[in-house]
């Protein structure tokens, strides 16, 4: 009978974690609260983005992300996501009996693929910091809140970050582009249970920026 490997035990997080971030959306600033929840074998995070300037050109008002799950032996596995970007709001059901996303927005209602290990746009983040440090290289399925891409990343080493917060040992994540995707970058805190407390990536177009400024 062949053994099966038991999945390494995950970091252990606080029940409730709130960071505060300084943003930079193109020109345009503004700040983004993301809060962890975590009850028994449930998890609640919700991630508040408001901005000025030319970020009404990307939403006009708030950005609101909610993603509500189940706590697992392997980390975070996703049921619900929302996104809400002004009146434009869309909800998303994972189904993992059909391995099937299903959307319903003001666009009607629309199916995505549900791959094994996926996670959403917020849960990606404490997924990576439950099971950090990760492989030189890695691979993960995120979903948007439109659609599912493949994300590969590869560690590009330890770095001292000057943030708000003083210096902070970082390790610094890449992603891997493909021709037609945008970068994304991730810096999470070694002395601080692996949080992300730089990001940098595109919106829309516009390059934006999260630096931390309270955890």
């Amino acid at each position: 009978i062949p053994l099966v490997e038991a999945a390494p035990p995950l970091n252990q997080l606080p029940r409730l974690i709130t960071i505060e971030y300084r943003a930079r959306y193109g020109l345009a600033s503004g700040k983004q609260t993301l809060v962890w929840v975590n009850e028994g074998d449930r998890y609640t995070i919700t991630s508040v983005v408001s901005a000025r300037g030319l970020a009404n050109l990307v939403f006009s008002g708030q950005l609101v992300q909610t993603s509500r799950g189940r706590l697992t032996p392997q980390g975070l596995q996703p049921e619900e996501f929302w996104d809400q970007r002004g009146s434009k709001r869309s909800q998303s059901r994972f189904d993992y009996g059909t391995h099937t996303i299903h959307t319903d927005s003001s666009k009607g209602p629309r199916t995505a693929v549900l791959p094994a290990g996926v996670q959403d746009a917020q849960s990606l983040l404490f997924q990576i910091a439950l099971t950090a440090p990760p492989a030189t290289e890695s691979e993960r399925a995120v979903f948007n809140g439109k659609k599912v891409r493949t994300y590969r990343y590869r560690v590009s080493g330890e770095e001292t970050l000057d943030t708000p917060l003083g210096a902070l040992r970082t390790l610094h994540l890449v992603r891997q582009a493909d021709s037609d995707a945008e970068h994304f970058e991730i810096w999470l805190a070694v002395d601080h249970a692996y949080l992300p407390v730089k990001l940098s990536t595109e919106i829309s177009g516009y390059d934006a920026e999260l630096m931390v400024e309270s955890l």
